[in-house]
Protein backbone atom coordinates (compact mmCIF):
# COMPACT_ATOMS: atom_id res chain seq x y z
CA UNK A 1 0.00 0.00 0.00
CA UNK A 2 2.92 1.97 -0.61
CA UNK A 3 1.20 4.11 -3.26
CA UNK A 4 -2.32 4.15 -1.44
CA UNK A 5 -3.91 7.60 -1.42
CA UNK A 6 -3.90 10.06 1.79
CA UNK A 7 -7.16 11.42 1.38
CA UNK A 8 -10.34 11.00 -0.43
CA UNK A 9 -12.50 13.49 -1.98
CA UNK A 10 -15.80 12.62 -2.77
CA UNK A 11 -17.95 14.83 -5.05
CA UNK A 12 -21.48 13.92 -5.74
CA UNK A 13 -22.26 15.13 -9.25
CA UNK A 14 -26.11 16.02 -11.05
CA UNK A 15 -26.66 17.54 -14.18
CA UNK A 16 -23.01 19.49 -13.90
CA UNK A 17 -22.25 19.23 -17.12
CA UNK A 18 -21.12 23.00 -17.35
CA UNK A 19 -19.19 22.96 -13.77
CA UNK A 20 -18.08 19.52 -13.30
CA UNK A 21 -15.14 20.19 -15.34
CA UNK A 22 -13.62 22.92 -12.98
CA UNK A 23 -14.13 21.10 -10.32
CA UNK A 24 -12.20 18.15 -11.43
CA UNK A 25 -9.29 20.29 -12.87
CA UNK A 26 -9.34 22.32 -9.15
CA UNK A 27 -8.47 18.98 -7.89
CA UNK A 28 -6.09 18.10 -10.01
CA UNK A 29 -3.96 20.98 -10.03
CA UNK A 30 -3.74 20.78 -6.13
CA UNK A 31 0.16 20.73 -4.73
CA UNK A 32 -0.75 17.84 -2.92
CA UNK A 33 -0.66 14.48 -4.91
CA UNK A 34 -1.56 11.68 -2.83
CA UNK A 35 -5.63 11.50 -3.01
CA UNK A 36 -8.71 10.54 -4.79
CA UNK A 37 -11.19 11.45 -6.53
CA UNK A 38 -14.53 9.55 -6.14
CA UNK A 39 -17.07 11.02 -8.64
CA UNK A 40 -20.36 9.51 -7.59
CA UNK A 41 -23.22 11.00 -10.99
CA UNK A 42 -26.25 10.92 -9.08
CA UNK A 43 -28.80 10.26 -12.41
CA UNK A 44 -27.64 13.01 -14.03
CA UNK A 45 -29.94 13.46 -17.51
CA UNK A 46 -26.80 16.17 -19.21
CA UNK A 47 -23.63 15.21 -20.24
CA UNK A 48 -21.77 15.16 -16.37
CA UNK A 49 -21.56 11.21 -16.65
CA UNK A 50 -19.72 11.27 -20.02
CA UNK A 51 -17.29 14.49 -19.16
CA UNK A 52 -16.88 12.43 -15.70
CA UNK A 53 -15.54 9.32 -17.52
CA UNK A 54 -13.21 11.56 -19.62
CA UNK A 55 -11.14 12.50 -16.85
CA UNK A 56 -10.82 9.06 -15.27
CA UNK A 57 -9.38 7.39 -18.13
CA UNK A 58 -6.61 10.14 -18.29
CA UNK A 59 -6.26 10.24 -14.26
CA UNK A 60 -6.25 6.72 -12.59
CA UNK A 61 -6.84 8.33 -9.09
CA UNK A 62 -10.57 9.44 -10.47
CA UNK A 63 -12.90 6.90 -9.97
CA UNK A 64 -16.55 7.36 -11.53
CA UNK A 65 -19.78 5.78 -9.77
CA UNK A 66 -22.88 6.31 -10.96
CA UNK A 67 -26.57 5.65 -9.88
CA UNK A 68 -30.55 7.00 -10.22
CA UNK A 69 -31.36 10.03 -8.43
CA UNK A 70 -31.29 9.75 -4.83
CA UNK A 71 -29.91 12.93 -3.71
CA UNK A 72 -26.49 14.78 -2.26
CA UNK A 73 -26.57 12.19 0.56
CA UNK A 74 -27.20 9.05 -1.14
CA UNK A 75 -24.20 9.79 -3.47
CA UNK A 76 -21.46 10.54 -0.85
CA UNK A 77 -22.81 7.47 0.69
CA UNK A 78 -22.59 5.64 -2.46
CA UNK A 79 -18.65 7.17 -2.48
Amino acid sequence: MKNAPKISIVMPAYNAEKTITNAIKSVIQQKFKKWELLIVNDGSSDNTLQVCNTYARKDERIKVYSQKNKGPSSARNTA
